[in-house]
């Protein structure tokens, strides 16, 4: 089980509602089918475009056994964040099921967090890009998690000519992977061609209630991020 969290600099709902407008959408829901939705492609397509422009985004793993239980991993998460200088203060906006009105009133005890309130994702739009994030992660970390990925085609639309044929959570790295938050920091030995940026503590964490195995097979996915060439 993943969260994912989408750091704007400003308030995203007039910019992402345009959006939505212009396609004759009311709401973006990354799990809909879009083969057959050429509406709904163009959006998430939009989507992906104002997360890399426009904002940061991260996500924190638990197992599933943690799903009514989340309210300690969530506060560990936004103070590491805060501790690492990426927010200051901040509004925080939560979609529905996540946690308890009790426990919301614990998140609004943090010290930088202004406001913190539990929302529809129909009216705070700026949800709907962290339900997109997750639900890229959520494939991404499905097929490492259970070695049968699926393949999609990437050709000229991608930047490839001639076409590959890719893991379809590759879309999370061709996508997102430059608005991911990471340390400014690289690591490896082919710097500066293959640098990688470690993630953890900024746009990756991990419940110390996952198994090892869990631990492990996340920080591969999620641990690191490559900023190289990019089509």
């Amino acid at each position: 089980m993943l969260i994912a969290y989408v750091l704007c600099k400003k308030s995203p709902n007039d910019d992402l509602q345009k959006i939505l407008m212009s396609y004759g959408v009311s709401e973006f829901h990354a799990s809909d089918k879009m083969s057959i939705n050429k509406a709904m492609q163009e959006v998430k397509q939009e989507f992906l475009s104002y997360i890399n422009s426009n904002s940061y985004w991260g996500v924190m793993v638990f197992p599933c056994g943690s799903r009514f239980n989340l309210l300690s991993d969530l506060l560990n998460l936004l103070n590491e964040i805060y501790k690492n200088g990426i927010i200051k203060h901040c509004n925080l906006f939560i979609d529905e099921g996540i946690v308890s009105k009790q426990e919301l009133i614990e998140i609004q005890k943090i010290g930088f967090i202004d406001t913190a309130q539990i929302c529809n994702s129909a009216l705070e739009q700026g949800v709907q890009l962290a339900d997109l994030v997750a639900a890229l992660c959520g494939v991404r970390l499905r097929d490492e998690i259970g070695q049968n990925p699926k393949f999609l085609s990437y050709g000229n639309k991608s930047g490839y000519d001639p076409p590959i044929e890719a893991e379809i959570g590759y879309e999370l790295w061709a996508s997102l992977r430059y608005s991911m938050l990471h340390s400014d920091t690289p690591f490896g030995e082919d710097m500066p061609s293959m640098a990688m940026f470690p993630t953890y503590g900024y746009g990756f964490f991990i419940s110390d209630s996952c198994s090892n195995e869990l631990k492990e097979k996340t920080d591969k996915t999620f641990g690191a991020v490559y900023l190289g060439c990019i089509h």
